[in-house]
C-alpha cells in the first residue's frame, strides 16, 4: 500500500462508461482505486491508460453475475493483506440484456440481471464490511437508475434490480447505523452509455450528459457529510 494515500476505494463496473469515469477521477485525486469488472480487456485498457499517466488502479477481473460467496471472501482477504482497510465501495455495475416481456424472458437472463444487480453487490458488501469498519469513515454507495420508471413494462430483471437495490441499501443503512459503514444510494440521471443505447439507439450521444458528469454526481454523494 502507498502510505501517503489514505483513501482506498473499490468501484464495480469499472470497465463501463460510469465506472471507468469514476476510476479515472479517483486515481487522479490520489486514491488507491480497486477497479472490478468482468471485462478483463476493458480493465487492462483502463489500467494501461492510467499507468501511462503515472498512476494505475488495482484491477480485479470478477463477474458479479457468476461469482459465489467464496470469491468475495477471497477478495476481501486479499484486500486486507494489500491495504488493511477499504474506505469506500461504489457499486456502479449493471447487467441489462434488453427490453423483454416477462413471458418471453429467458430464465438465465433474469438470473444474471438479478445476480449482477442485487445478489453480487450484497455478497461483495457483506464480505467487505469488516474492512469498511477499519476505515475512519467507511462508505458504501449504490448507483441506482430511477426505480419507479424502471418498474414499468419490459424492464425485466434490470428493472426489478433497481427497486431491490434501493431496498437493500435502506436495510444495510439501518443495520449499519451504529457501527458503520454509512450506506446510501445515488441516481446520477441519464448519461450516454452502451447500456442506454440498447434502449434508445437513435439518441445523439452529443446531446446527452457525459459519464464524467454522472461520475461527478456519484462522487459528490460519496463525499457528502452524513
Amino acid at each position: 500500500m502507498n502510505e501517503d494515500v489514505s483513501r482506498v476505494v473499490l468501484v464495480t463496473g469499472a470497465a463501463g462508461a460510469l465506472g471507468s469515469a469514476l476510476v479515472r477521477r479517483l486515481v487522479t485525486e490520489g486514491a488507491d482505486c480497486i477497479a472490478l469488472d468482468r471485462d478483463r480487456r476493458g480493465l487492462e485498457k483502463l489500467h494501461d491508460g492510467l499507468a501511462a499517466e503515472g498512476r494505475a488502479p488495482l484491477v480485479v477481473p470478477l463477474d458479479l453475475a457468476g461469482a459465489g460467496p467464496d470469491h468475495y471472501v477471497e477478495l476481501a482477504e486479499s484486500l486486507h493483506g494489500e491495504f488493511g482497510h477499504v474506505d469506500a465501495v461504489i457499486h456502479a455495475a449493471a447487467e441489462f440484456k434488453g427490453l423483454r416481456t416477462i413471458e418471453n424472458l429467458p430464465p438465465d437472463e433474469w438470473m444474471q440481471e438479478l445476480q449482477a444487480g442485487v445478489t453480487g453487490p450484497m455478497l461483495l458488501t457483506r464480505a467487505l464490511l469488516p474492512l469498511l469498519r477499519r476505515a475512519p469513515d467507511g462508505r458504501v454507495v449504490f448507483v441506482i437508475d430511477d426505480p419507479e420508471a424502471r418498474a414499468a413494462a419490459y424492464w425485466a430483471g434490470y428493472g426489478v434490480a433497481q427497486s431491490a437495490v434501493r431496498a437493500l441499501a435502506a436495510m444495510l443503512a439501518a443495520e449499519c447505523r451504529a457501527h458503520g459503514p454509512s450506506v446510501t444510494t445515488v441516481d446520477p440521471g441519464k448519461f450516454y452509455s452502451a447500456l442506454r443505447s440498447r434502449v434508445w439507439p437513435a439518441e445523439n450521444p452529443g446531446e446527452l450528459p457525459t459519464a464524467e458528469a454522472a461520475a461527478e454526481t456519484v462522487l459528490a454523494e460519496l463525499d457528502r457529510r452524513h
